[in-house]
């Protein structure tokens, strides 16, 4: 029985211990390896039958120099944007994803990071420190009862926010591009500026694509209500990174909490950064010690099933020559 070669990308995933457990006594090598230049991918998957990824990119000029075994590229995680999908189409490269591993994971953090702005936790945390007697300037804070939350994307994990933020309000409004109904306790917006309107809490879950990048910019940071919040832990691409910066500086906004930024990690000048009231972390959203083990045992199985001819059993073939 020949044995096949699985390259995992070096970066998120620093050792394979996980995967290499996992696939004890079944067909399968791993081996982990840089794949951050042209030069890498051609030395590093010459004999590869399979590479995994988690945020590395791959665009169509590193699929092109794949070596010629490789059969399948293994996202380790949620989104494709990352992966040039009509060049993995057109070399004949499937493609796998694991869009419902951290669905929990993400939706509590969503959720964390509303109710930290909500509650004005950043600021708390200096005046605590600082000037202890001076919590009024923390006014005003408005229960998140009176509050309408916005969910722009109504997908699996937009959907899990919905039924974790209900017990604290009942006032969420939602818009998808690509959905034409609503979950139950949403009503549905026709357009996004009138879901903006209305919303003084945006939580963005909407995918990467030429049909979403940039959806946030100033126009539609000034159709929210004053004082709004915003949380994105969706792509950083979506929003105008400079554009919410500004808001955030002119007071526009209260506040900002965001897990994926434009350019991850940010360059020290990113105005983001510089900017109050924003809450950061680091891309981790989707992590706990469950849903790590769970992505890369997930993926590690979908590579050996479809290069053994067998049917996928979890996550999805995005491509599926």
């Amino acid at each position: 029985m020949s044995t096949f070669q699985i390259v995992v990308a070096q970066g998120t995933i620093s050792d394979i211990a996980i995967e290499t457990e996992h696939l004890s006594g079944k067909p399968a090598e791993v081996r982990l390896a840089s794949l951050k230049t042209a030069e890498d991918i051609t030395r590093e998957t010459k004999d590869a039958d399979a590479v995994v990824v988690t945020i590395e990119p791959l665009p169509r000029s590193f699929i092109d120099l794949l070596g010629p075994k490789v059969r399948i590229i293994g996202r380790a995680g949620i989104g494709l944007d990352s992966i040039d999908l009509g060049a993995a189409r057109d070399r004949g490269i499937a493609v796998f994803h694991a869009p419902d591993y951290a669905t929990e994971e993400v939706a509590i953090h969503t959720l964390a990071l509303m109710l930290a702005l909500n509650r004005k936790l950043l600021q708390g945390d200096h005046i605590a420190r600082t000037e202890w007697s001076s919590w009024a300037k923390l006014k005003p804070v408005r229960p998140l009862s009176e509050l309408t939350v916005g969910i722009v994307g109504l997908g699996r994990i937009g959907r899990a926010v919905v039924e974790r933020i209900l017990p604290f309000t009942k006032k969420i409004v939602g818009f998808d591009p690509f959905a034409t109904e609503a979950p139950p306790n949403v009503r549905l917006a026709a357009t996004l500026d009138e879901l903006l309107a209305e919303t003084d809490v945006l939580s963005l879950h909407l995918p990467l694509g030429d049909a979403t990048r940039g959806l946030i910019g100033a126009r539609e940071l000034n159709l929210l209500r004053p004082d709004a919040v915003l949380v994105n832990v969706a792509r950083g691409g979506l929003l105008d990174q400079g554009a919410l910066a500004n808001a955030l500086r002119s007071g526009r906004l209260a506040g900002a909490g965001l897990d994926v930024l434009a350019v991850e990690p940010p360059p020290s000048d990113d105005p983001i950064l510089s900017a109050p009231n924003v809450l950061l972390s680091p891309h981790f959203a989707w992590q706990s010690e469950a849903s790590e083990k769970r992505v890369r045992t997930m993926t590690a199985d979908a590579i050996l099933e479809y290069l053994e001819g067998r049917p996928v059993s979890a996550g999805r073939l995005a491509v599926a020559p």
